[in-house]
């Protein structure tokens, strides 16, 4: 009788042992499933962010809707600046150009192949959060009043609610506000985790 209660309780001392290792170890993972999570919305983010961003050089304002941004980088042109020839290490490369040893060259190419090239994506998932199910960031664009300028800007944002709607620990997760890039009241195209 005496080795079977030992038996036992040597088992529910395993079985306890587990558990509270198990719920240690509970919002490690969770942490570490966030930071995942986060670092592939980052990206996109920056992705829209560089779009954006050769859509303003080029246009002098920021898109408000995703889909249109899709389109610029499929369809439309950048312009490139080419350097053409070699700065000596004892010039600079302005002093170069107004030598004549550096000319400078301007090249119209297709925004696809120059923007997101990094990006292991099909360029129309841009609009979409990863681990969303399908949900799109939500990103608006506007002007706002500097003194006498008027300045474009734009926000793109994702809620926790969205990437993180399937991981119950959501307690855990410290970043309320989500991610986003931009602001809509200051001339900034910065993300909140910078």
């Amino acid at each position: 009788m005496k080795t079977a209660i030992q038996i036992v309780l040597a088992l529910v001392i395993v079985v306890l042992g587990y558990l509270i290792y198990d719920s240690i170890m509970e919002p490690v993972r969770f942490n570490q499933e966030a930071a995942r999570r986060e670092a592939r919305i980052i990206e996109r983010l920056k992705d829209i962010r560089t779009a954006q961003v050769a859509h303003r050089t080029r246009f002098g304002t920021f898109l408000g809707d995703l889909d249109s941004l899709v389109n610029f980088v499929k369809y439309d042109s950048i312009v490139i600046l080419r350097a053409i020839g070699t700065v000596p290490d004892s010039l600079t490369e302005a002093e170069a150009v107004r030598l004549g040893i550096v000319q400078r060259d301007t090249i119209w190419m297709p925004a696809k192949d120059t923007l997101l090239v990094r990006s292991r994506y099909p360029i129309d998932s841009l609009p979409y959060i990863p681990f969303s199910g399908g949900q799109r960031f939500t990103m608006a664009a506007s002007m706002i009043e500097r003194g006498l300028v008027q300045l474009p800007v734009f926000e793109a944002y994702a809620t926790p609610e969205q990437y993180m709607s399937n991981l119950q620990y959501l307690v855990y997760y410290t970043r309320l506000d989500g991610l986003k890039v931009g602001s809509l009241f200051e001339a900034s195209i910065d993300g909140n985790w910078e």
